[in-house]
């Protein structure tokens, strides 16, 4: 992302933690990877980032986290798998990056690596304020002027943070959701 676009963000008081991290449990030794849903907008600017299930579905988060400021860090999650869903909007132009990250392979006395790859990478998309309000996604197109679609399974996704990248103040998660509560057995 451009310098001047990320200090226009910081001076807005909007903070996107687009990281992804393998870690360990230690009681168990498995390793997962470990994401942060961040972000928000002010009126004619925004960035957001949400994680999903590697299909497109929505995860649980691990742990809320409130903040005193908006726009900033929102929820905790965990996962074997998962797909980042990152938008940035300025006024009425968007930027989409999908993509997909997996654990690498066991390393001798190391963390693992996250290998990352792109799914989707939607570049000066266009979606007005009216339509914005009727829950759509940015339109992206190709250099040759052609429609360039959102593969079908992550267009809910997409939708999810789009209304994040234009949630002004925003202090709620947009992708990962509660956890259900623990079913308990009958005695």
């Amino acid at each position: 992302m451009p310098k001047p676009f990320l200090k226009r963000l910081e001076g807005a008081g909007i903070y996107c933690q687009t990281r992804v991290t393998a870690e360990r449990q230690a009681r168990t030794g498995r390793w997962v990877l470990r994401a942060v849903e961040s972000g928000g907008a002010s009126k004619d600017i925004g960035r957001y980032i949400g994680f999903f299930a590697i299909t497109g579905d929505r995860l649980p988060w691990l742990q809320r986290l409130d903040r005193i400021t908006a726009s900033g860090v929102h929820a905790v999650t965990v996962a074997d798998e998962l797909l980042s869903v990152e938008m940035a909007r300025c006024d009425q132009t968007y930027q989409l990056l999908i993509a997909a990250h997996r654990l690498g392979p066991i390393q001798e006395s190391k963390r693992r690596p996250v290998l990352s790859a792109v799914v989707y990478r939607g570049v000066d998309g266009q979606l007005s304020p009216e339509l914005r309000q009727q829950g759509l996604t940015p339109e992206f197109f190709n250099r040759a002027g052609e429609v360039r679609p959102i593969p079908e399974r992550y267009v809910e996704a997409v939708r999810l943070v789009t209304a994040g990248v234009t949630c002004i103040n925003c202090r709620h998660t947009h992708a990962l959701v509660e956890r259900p509560a623990p079913v308990r057995a009958a005695s």
